[in-house]
């Protein structure tokens, strides 16, 4: 069975090795820099990864099981952060690979992506302004906002990484 037929995109044992090395990249980014990837400001460098959907829907997996296993590894806020930090991934990514069908420009591509990493950080803020047992609203825009700068930082310097790699490596295959 091919990868188009496959939800997922990891149909083979390459496709399946390639998300696994993402899926670590992403663990080993996060959790070496941990300081700076958790909290109310957070500069994830890992999130760059999320570019990757742009190449192959195999990546949406592989990036969402980094997620998943750092926040495990490292998150400071347990099993709502794996929850939460998990889904979110997956449904941004999720918006990501459908939104990149409409657009074929890559640059454009990445700077969709993004505006949708730095939408879906609401989620986080909603998470961190919960579990700060402080007033909610007050907590939630400011960790937003703070969040999301550090996603946009994450995201463009990631973009740049990502663009220049997929000149030298083909991510699609």
């Amino acid at each position: 069975m091919n990868s188009k037929k496959r939800v997922s995109g990891v149909s083979d044992t390459r496709s399946m090795v390639l998300a696994a090395l993402i899926a670590a990249l992403y663990v080993v980014l996060t959790t070496v820099l941990s300081a700076l990837s958790f909290g109310p400001f957070q500069i994830r460098l890992s999130e760059m990864f999320n570019h990757l959907v742009v190449f192959n829907k195999r990546y949406i997996a592989a990036v969402t099981l980094g997620v998943f296993i750092a926040n495990i590894i490292a998150s400071p806020f347990g099993f709502l952060d794996i929850a939460t930090g998990t889904i979110q991934t997956l449904l941004a990514l999720l918006v990501m690979y459908w939104l990149s069908k409409f657009v074929h420009n890559r640059i454009a591509q990445m700077a969709i992506n993004t505006v949708v990493a730095v939408f879906f950080m609401c989620m986080i803020a909603w998470e961190i302004a919960i579990v700060s047992k402080t007033a909610f609203w007050p907590t939630f825009w400011a960790n937003w906002l703070s969040i999301g700068w550090g996603e946009l930082v994450s995201m463009i310097f990631g973009g740049v990484v990502i663009y220049l790699l997929s000149l030298k490596i083909d991510f699609t295959k």
